[in-house]
């Protein structure tokens, strides 16, 4: 009977979150629940954390960027540069750059931070621990999770949720003619003539050791300049080279070569093919397929979730929760498909935020909480400096542009408003059901953003008028700038709320619309960025002034806002104030109205 038992898998006492995976995403979340005093437990194969830095990147360099110091003492600013720590919350933080002085450190540092970001935190991770598969109980309530130890021993959890944070861990399978030819990767190519199969960061960090550059798309995820060196080597004519090929062929000839052919390419009929090749002009002694990584599906086969993006991101909803099996979220790369080529969820200085929108989503929705929140009653003066805390010192919406925002919730009297921090934009329309928040009155969006057309694989990013924009035509910003969008009321879901002229965020198309001038500090407390953010608030939300009135106030509002605020029209004829100018300022500001 005992030996049955053992065979069945002895069960677990439950949890009501199980974590699958112990890198950045999975410990990432953990520390959040740990902090919140909620049931989970981490599930990783591996007997250490962030095991996947142990083999990638091949060559040994990380691409995410060691900012190690900042011209501020201001922690939450610092993260705005620092692309490679986790968040800690409830206590000290665990600061990746005591790890490595480099620029663009070894993966070793990584392996090493995260294991002791795991000690340190006392978190509970079950190393060792593989999931074979995740079903849904018997009675509907929650999941079944087998798994099986390194010793050979099984066991099952009981979870009321799920969330994969395993990453994409699994390289993509060669989808060519010929790709039984290729390697995965390999260290032995001294003397040898090379072929990479990929044009990402993967294909050129093998090659060194449309292409798409990151200072072209400001995707981090694109061609960064610690990889490009063979563009070098390539417009110098040395022997480097570059294809464009939408498809391939590879063959091996009669030498063993392997050969590379395009699909219309007549002369090919198969691998005994009389086509001439002795030029070896296309000919290599070996292929690497470097063309990246997808997500792992097995464990949730018998869920039938499925994928997007050719198979490289599992389906999920902007709630992060999977689209085909409710109770199963992922966190970490593998909720990158919502903001691909848009903003940094595929990375650790992204998707830390992602990881923590989704603890809080999960928080409203499994614990009946609220979103975290600042209630303020003094609407202008409070508003205005909690906007000017967040655009100069929030990380979320920095590292996350156009993709994580804050969002004011002005009561229906606007005498107070509610800060919710770091709300994935696109899930606005439902928010009261996601934050546990109302919203019956004015609503603003606090995001970052670049400009419209300076993004894109062919941009010309270094133009000489690029940063040439003015406090007038700060909409035609081209570096990244806040950008604050207003509703009237909470907009609905509908076809006709989402206009074309939403902005980059996708979001619904504002009643109106505020971009302030970016600045090469992204210092955005200076009076150029201040006088704006005020009159918008002013005129558009509160509808009251914020200082004393005089004609310059007046008038700087009239050219800001496009028209003459109407409290300058009233308040300044019925009783002047002690500015000295005030004399003809209630004339001139109506017979200018």
């Amino acid at each position: 009977l005992l030996v049955c038992l053992l065979t069945a898998g002895t069960a677990d006492a439950g949890y009501q979150y199980c974590i699958v995976g112990a890198g950045p995403a999975g410990l990432q979340l953990a520390q959040l629940m740990k902090a919140a005093s909620s049931s989970y437990a981490v599930l990783e194969r591996s007997p250490i954390a962030g095991s996947f830095f142990q083999s990638y990147p091949r060559h040994g360099k990380l691409i995410s960027i060691n900012k190690r110091w900042v011209d501020s003492r201001n922690t939450e600013y610092a993260m705005r540069h620092d692309w490679n720590s986790l968040l800690t919350e409830g206590s000290e933080p665990l600061l990746f750059r005591s790890y490595s002085q480099e620029l663009f450190p070894p993966r070793e540092a990584m392996v090493a931070y995260l294991n002791d970001y795991w000690r340190v935190n006392n978190l509970n991770v079950h190393f060792n621990t593989t999931v074979i598969d995740v079903t849904r109980s018997t009675d509907g309530n929650g999941f079944r999770v087998s798994t099986r130890h390194a010793s050979g021993s099984e066991k099952i959890y009981k979870c009321e949720v799920i969330v994969m944070a395993t990453g994409l861990p699994n390289l993509r399978p060669g989808e060519f003619p010929g790709h039984e030819y290729t390697v995965a990767t390999t260290r032995d190519f001294d003397g040898k003539r090379l072929l990479i199969i990929g044009k990402g960061n993967s294909g050129f960090e093998t090659a060194q050791h449309p292409v798409r550059f990151a200072w072209s798309t400001h995707y981090v995820g694109d061609l960064r300049a610690v990889n490009n060196e063979l563009l070098d080597t390539y417009q110098l004519k040395s022997l480097d080279g570059l294809f464009e090929f939408d498809s391939v062929n590879i063959i091996k000839n009669a030498r063993g070569e392997l050969c590379l052919v395009n699909d219309d390419e007549e002369k090919l009929k198969s691998p005994d093919s009389t086509w001439d090749t002795d030029s070896r002009q296309y000919c290599y002694d070996l292929a690497v397929r470097a063309t990246g990584f997808v997500w792992d599906s097995r464990p949730t086969a018998k869920l039938n979730v499925t994928s997007v993006f050719r198979g490289k991101y599992p389906r999920v909803g902007n709630n992060f929760e999977s689209v085909d099996a409710p109770g199963i979220y992922f966190a970490g790369a593998g909720v990158h498909s919502l903001d691909f080529r848009q903003s940094a969820g595929g990375f650790v200085h992204g998707f830390r935020y992602t990881a923590r929108a989704l603890q809080r989503l999960l928080r409203v929705k499994h614990q009946g909480e609220r979103w975290p929140a600042a209630l303020v009653d003094r609407p202008l003066v409070g508003l205005l400096d909690a906007l000017v805390r967040r655009i100069n010192e929030g990380s979320g919406t920095y590292q996350m542009l156009s993709f994580l925002g804050d969002i004011v919730l002005l009561n229906r009297d606007r005498t107070a408003f509610t800060l919710l921090e770091e709300v994935p934009v696109r899930l606005l329309n439902s928010l009261p059901q996601v934050t546990g928040h109302p919203a019956d009155g004015p609503v603003l969006v606090f995001v970052f953003e670049y400009g419209r057309n300076f993004s894109g694989p062919r941009a010309d990013t270094f133009h000489e008028d690029r940063a040439s924009c003015e406090i007038h035509n700060a909409h035609q910003c081209n570096f990244l700038h806040p950008v604050i969008y207003q509703y009237d009321r909470l907009p609905s879901d509908s076809a006709d709320s989402r206009a074309k002229d939403g902005g980059k965020s996708g979001l619904p198309k504002p009643d109106r619309l505020l971009h302030l001038m970016e600045d090469f500090y992204t210092n955005f407390r200076q009076g150029q960025q201040l006088l704006p953010l005020a009159a918008f608030l002013e005129a558009a939300v509160i509808a009251q002034p914020a200082a004393a009135l005089s004609v310059e106030h007046c008038s700087l509002r009239a050219l800001l806002a496009g028209q003459w605020p109407q409290y300058c029209c009233q308040d300044l004829q019925k009783s002047p104030k002690s500015t000295g100018t005030n004399a003809f300022g209630g004339v001139l500001s109506c017979w200018s109205a």
